[in-house]
């Protein structure tokens, strides 16, 4: 009850204040403009008559070396840590790859009456799990004015904001899934502004015995309004989605109201000019805090597990309230060396019927950037989960990441 209450107050009190939307997101750019000051040209490639193509992207070998307590993932996702050992021989893991390379195509039709763009982009990393190497889209989407219509980054909570992790994956409490939209974002002052959207609806839950998945009749539905002021941003999100549920016969449906909210705080701290050895600038404090009840699958450690909705019992689904955040640290240094701390936190309640399911996680993480010249930098990460099950077992695991891109 406290925790709803605590809810309703923040969305009162976020809806109370008008907003300043996220601005359009390069997804080139997070965790490839390691260094502000360096960056590549973003005039078009190509310039026809009516269009400006501008071709982008980067080439990203990485090396990764895990200890005994990480399964073969290229992504550092902390629920996926096992809790029980198998053996008790110690088995570690090498291995170099360059899936994550990306190629993005941007359009811009300056003849057009109305702002109009367009963007495509995609990777190799069709399996983390170094299966197969295919191409993958990540991005399409075109913009109108202040509409976007395509797949992009979900609008429940704050990928903008998000810290600058060379681990894909980033902090397991962070909604981080690209999903098709239609979005409208409005200004509504100077430094305040509207964004409206629905996405497509996910149907990331476990269903009833011997019974399949079944999707919502009705859009995910989004309401971001935020706050840009001296040195900071605010930014808030509140998603809603009707989950539909039936047994294996379709013999009756069965819906459930489920709703998250996040809020996140950015700071840029202002430089300092005394007691400074080591020049740094651009120092940044961001906080994020997450709640929700049925939308575990736009965040990043519950993406693809199902548990959105469990079974209480042979005909009935029930929510499961989960919450948490991170923190984040940032700066850069002596120009071209840049560096991120995170720590992050996850929790779910437990469902009636087990034990043997995710409790809480969390993920901490800390890199050393440095960018060569504006198109090619190198830097490393250290990673480190811990996992708890309601059973009471416990896991960890600790990843050494290192990387080179070359931006084009």
């Amino acid at each position: 009850m406290f925790l709803k209450g605590t809810f309703c107050i923040l969305i009162c009190c976020t809806l109370l204040v008008p907003a300043f939307s996220q601005t359009e997101f390069d997804s080139l750019k997070r965790n490839s403009n390691l260094d502000t000051s360096y960056q590549p040209s973003k005039k078009a490639t190509f310039v026809t008559e009516f269009a400006e193509l501008k071709i982008s992207g980067f080439i990203q070998p990485a090396l990764y070396f895990d200890n005994n307590n990480v399964l073969n993932n290229d992504l550092f996702i902390t629920s996926e840590i096992p809790t029980t050992r198998n053996t008790e021989t110690k088995f570690n893991r090498f291995h170099i790859s360059a899936n994550q390379s990306r190629i993005s195509f941007g359009f811009k039709f300056p003849k057009a009456g109305t702002n109009t763009s367009a963007l495509m982009e995609g990777d190799f990393l069709s399996s983390s799990r170094g299966e197969h190497t295919y191409f993958r889209l990540r991005h399409a989407y075109l913009t109108y004015g202040k509409f976007l219509v395509g797949q992009t980054w979900t609008n429940f909570g704050d990928v903008n904001g998000s810290p600058n992790t060379l681990d894909l994956e980033g902090p397991n409490s962070m909604p981080a899934s690209r999903t098709a939209q239609i979005r409208w974002q409005g200004q509504i002052r100077k430094n305040l502004s509207l964004l409206l959207a629905i996405e497509e609806p996910k149907s990331d839950y476990t269903p009833l015995d011997s019974a399949a998945a079944v999707k919502a009749a009705f859009p995910e539905f989004v309401v971001k309004p935020g706050l840009n002021f001296k040195n900071g941003r605010l930014r808030s999100s509140v998603i809603y989605k009707p989950l539909i549920y039936t047994d294996k016969n379709y013999s009756f449906k069965k819906n459930l109201a489920t709703w998250g909210f996040t809020t996140s705080l950015t700071f840029n701290l202002q430089d300092r000019k005394k007691l400074n050895p080591f020049i740094t600038t651009k120092r940044t404090l961001s906080f994020f805090g997450i709640i929700g009840d049925g939308t575990q699958g736009s965040v990043n450690d519950f993406g693809g597990l199902g548990y959105e909705a469990f079974p209480k019992d042979s005909v009935t689904l029930e929510t499961m309230l989960y919450y948490g955040g991170y923190v984040a640290y940032s700066f850069v240094f002596k120009k071209r060396w840049s560096s991120t701390y995170v720590y992050s936190y996850l929790h779910q309640e437990q469902p009636r019927t087990t034990d043997n399911i995710f409790k809480q996680s969390s993920y901490f993480s800390a890199n050393a950037v440095y960018a060569i010249n504006k198109f090619f930098s190198a830097g490393t990460e250290l990673l480190y989960g811990i996992k708890e099950n309601y059973d009471n077992t416990q896991g960890n695991a600790m990843r050494i990441l290192c990387i080179m891109r070359l931006l084009f």
